[in-house]
């Protein structure tokens, strides 16, 4: 660990002061670096009481600060690597403790306390904690045992920090080094559902349409078109890898169609209609891969903060393409709005593609 020798005073001072040694702490493939050591206990340098001899006993305290004493002893040994996670540590507890074992020899243990941090936005998020008891004896004046009691303990908290790294790396939320996004769109049709999903290979016919027609519309079709997403995720690689699966859909049973309106150029008219949910799928997913404000801890409430974004402009969309064809009825202007939707949907899929694979 981190001693320096210790030097017991003269017995008139009753204090033993102990110095930690320069030599470097080190342990075998290191998985983290050192940002820096901070001593969070309140008791300044005292660490602890020893044996001066059978039936006296002393307080122990460090040479200088403690938490830079640690910190000279673990910089050499864990400097900044890209492979490797920073970390700060904490001193929580750091104490010496001892009893008489006979006239000649003294039994103690030294309790070490740690905390291992990472910075997340610049905040210190807690990984992990470590006590190390090691137990001792020693003669009353072999005071260099304790040097070595702390060295051991220090060297066993820098190994199971790293090898708790190892296993973590990939499990833990304050490791995770970044969220990435799959996107799956829901095409499987069942033919006795109520649901027609979106699928380029299933464009829609009339027999979807299966709602009764509306007493009071002067429209000749209506269509009930939406989307909807559910996620999961899990650690891959020590990414957050969030799944998200897309369906973009039209209820039969809220769709309808009035006898002897059945032809081709409205049927087209209402295929718009479900384009365009799916040209706003395709935006909505583009957004949750390049948003700025996605945050890891509290992806699911900025997803949905975006979804209903999304969904405001769907409707904003349908009602405007209903206003300026007039649904359907200007053929100039559904036309235009034909060839609009098809050119934004097409655009939008490229996009999306790109977005993504930029982003893995």
């Amino acid at each position: 660990m981190l001693f320096l020798l210790p030097c017991l005073t003269a017995a008139g001072q009753g204090v033993a002061v102990l110095q930690l040694k320069k030599d470097p702490v080190t342990i075998r493939s290191a998985t983290f670096s050192l940002l820096n050591v901070v001593d969070e206990r309140r008791v300044g340098t005292s660490i602890g009481l020893i044996l001066a001899g059978p039936k006296e006993t002393i307080p122990v305290r460090a040479a200088g600060n403690v938490g830079q004493a640690f910190e000279d002893l673990l910089r050499a040994g864990f400097r900044p690597d890209s492979m490797r996670v920073p970390i700060i540590v904490r001193i929580t507890g750091f104490a010496f403790n001892e009893k008489n074992k006979d006239d000649q020899q003294a039994e103690g243990h030294c309790r070490l306390e740690l905390a291992f941090d990472v910075l997340r936005d610049q905040k210190p998020i807690q990984l992990t904690t470590y006590t190390a008891r090691t137990h001792y004896t020693r003669s009353f004046g072999q005071t260099d045992r304790l040097e070595f009691v702390a060295r051991k303990a220090l060297e066993s908290a820098m190994q199971y920090l790293s090898d708790w790294i190892r296993v973590n790396r990939d499990k833990s939320p304050a490791l995770v080094k970044g969220i990435r996004f799959v996107f799956i769109d829901h095409s499987i049709q069942k033919p006795s559902s109520d649901t027609v999903f979106y699928s380029p290979l299933r464009p829609l016919t009339w027999a979807d349409f299966q709602g009764e027609p509306r007493g009071g519309s002067r429209n000749a079709a209506a269509i009930y078109p939406t989307f909807s997403y559910e996620g999961r995720s899990r650690w891959v690689n020590g990414y957050l890898q969030v799944e998200l699966t897309f369906r973009t859909f039209m209820v039969k049973s809220m769709s309808w169609v009035r006898p002897g309106i059945q032809n081709d150029y409205s049927l087209r008219h209402e295929q718009k209609h479900f384009d365009i949910v799916k040209l706003i799928v395709e935006r909505f997913k583009q957004r949750i891969a390049t948003d700025d404000d996605m945050d890891i801890d509290d992806y699911n409430s900025r997803i949905q903060y975006l979804y209903l974004d999304a969904y405001r402009d769907m409707n904003r969309w349908q009602e405007q393409y209903d206003r300026e064809t007039q649904h359907g009825i200007v053929q100039p202007e559904q036309e235009r709005w034909n060839r609009k939707v098809e050119e934004e949907l097409r655009k939008a899929e490229e996009l999306t593609a790109v977005v993504i694979g930029n982003r893995q």
